[in-house]
């Protein structure tokens, strides 16, 4: 559905394999794939699926961590007409400078609706601390949804669908679909997720009849190498979502294609999609590889804290109390030394996202947050990941956006802290309301967390005043 036109090709096949030689990183490998769907006029909802690694962008130190400012520019263009622009600056901010350096893609997706026919586009990245640059080029075949008959939209693969009634760009339909630009999985990522529409099925209310999903997997000769279980789904309406996912992780690394098929039951009439995709398994000696290094890595973890003190222990324990179960909680406080350096080793494994690797990152980025916090909340009476930013800080991760009130004449400091993807979006207030710099939680729009939704009466300097006046 998509083909690479152009020698510039910064994503090259390296943009399918973002973890090749350094050299890469003097440009920016750039991943990107495209997906059109039928809007309620019948024309083409084009949605633009771009992504890239973080650590190919230069960041720069900053009162709140780290920023990379860059743009993000797209033009689809046909016979040297432009139907579609975007140039847009955008910063990114990250709180621990370790994070630079992991491969983590930061994803975007730009929309647009499109006439049928045959497009190119072009997309470009350029980091403006350093002025490092990546372009992608692409045909587009847009469809004519016009037409009548049974149609399918494109496939959009995606490396995880949940249900999400926010508002985003990601979300479609009541689910939030991460998309996987470089439409690569591995076993890792073993779930190949997809997502696509069908359009025109024949349907009364009265008699709304059956269609029948059928997906399969061929390889580059076009023969069948696995196929899945069958659907039959009650029509509810002309127009259907078609969303599921099915674990790949018997293939053997290769190119393949993902079919899917729509039949209506009651008229015969069927249509079908392709979409390619990327298939990366290690081999034996690799696995081998890898469990000897896990199992090292357990003895190795068992054995640094066998070597430490049942104090280093507690208070290791201690720092994590923001994310275990009361359960644990409990069972950890009647162990004895060589029980507690056990409990230890397996928390942090039962919590590692990536058990194929010897390093276990969700531990890693924890006491990344506690060093942060600590640099950064501490007062003279308390550590700062013991403060209530520091306890929002690790159970929730990094705010997506921080709002700095410093002290004004008529009020203290104060902070309000947004998460975008929490409960559809929402919100922490801390003030400083002794004047210590320690910074109290007031208010939360999360469901779990304190609500006062009155809470800028805490931080009005007059508020003393006012109440005595009125005595």
């Amino acid at each position: 559905m998509m083909k690479s036109i152009g020698l510039i090709v910064l994503t090259f096949l390296i943009s399918m394999f973002y973890f090749s030689s350094a050299q890469q990183l003097s440009y920016i490998p750039l991943n990107v794939d495209y997906a059109t769907f039928r809007t309620a006029n019948d024309e083409a909802y084009v949605e633009l699926y771009v992504s890239f690694l973080q650590n190919a962008l230069m960041y720069t130190p900053t009162d709140s961590g780290y920023s990379a400012r860059f743009r993000l520019s797209c033009e689809i263009t046909q016979a040297k007409k432009t139907f579609f622009t975007h140039d847009k600056v955008l910063t990114h901010l990250e709180t621990d400078e370790q994070q630079l350096t992991v491969f983590r893609e930061l994803r975007h997706i730009l929309v647009c609706t499109l006439p049928p026919g045959k497009f190119q586009g072009k997309v470009s990245v350029t980091d403006l601390q350093n002025g490092r640059k990546g372009e992608y080029l692409f045909e587009l075949s847009v469809p004519d949804y016009s037409q009548p008959g049974l149609q399918l939209s494109d496939i959009q693969l995606s490396l995880k669908i949940s249900r999400d009634d926010t508002r985003s760009l990601f979300n479609k339909n009541g689910l939030r679909i991460i998309p996987n630009p470089p439409a690569m999985y591995s076993i890792t990522m073993p779930v190949l997720y997809y997502y696509a529409e069908v359009y025109h099925l024949p349907y009364q209310k009265e008699t709304p009849g059956q269609y029948v999903v059928e997906t399969y997997i061929t390889d580059k000769n076009g023969e069948v190498v696995r196929t899945f279980p069958t659907k039959t789904h009650q029509k509810m309406d002309s127009t259907a979502v078609i969303v599921g996912g099915n674990n790949i992780v018997t293939l053997s690394s290769d190119i393949y294609f993902f079919t899917l098929k729509v039949t209506d039951r009651e008229t015969g009439a069927s249509t079908l999609k392709q979409k390619r995709f990327t298939f990366v398994k290690p081999t034996k000696e690799q696995l081998s590889r890898t469990r000897e290094a896990r199992s090292s890595s357990r003895q190795l973890m068992l054995s640094y804290y066998l070597g430490r003190s049942e104090e280093e222990l507690d208070d290791e324990f201690d720092k994590v109390r923001y994310i275990c179960t009361d359960e644990e909680k409990k069972v950890f406080k009647s162990l004895n030394f060589k029980g507690k350096a056990e409990f230890l080793v397996n928390f942090w494994r039962k919590r590692d996202p990536d058990p194929e690797t010897p390093e276990n990152e969700y531990k890693m980025r924890y006491f990344q947050l506690i060093s942060y916090a600590n640099a950064t909340f501490s007062t003279k009476f308390r550590d700062g990941w013991k403060t209530d930013r520091g306890r929002v800080l690790l159970v929730y991760g990094p705010p997506d956006e921080i709002e700095r009130h410093p002290s004004q004449q008529d009020s203290k400091p104060y902070e309000i802290w947004t998460y975008n993807d929490l409960e559809g979006g929402s919100i922490f207030v801390f003030g400083d309301l002794q004047g210590f710099g320690n910074y109290e939680l007031l208010h939360s729009t999360y469901s779990q967390e304190l609500n006062q939704p009155d809470w800028e009466r805490l931080i009005l300097k007059r508020n003393r005043r006012i109440d005595e006046d009125q005595l």
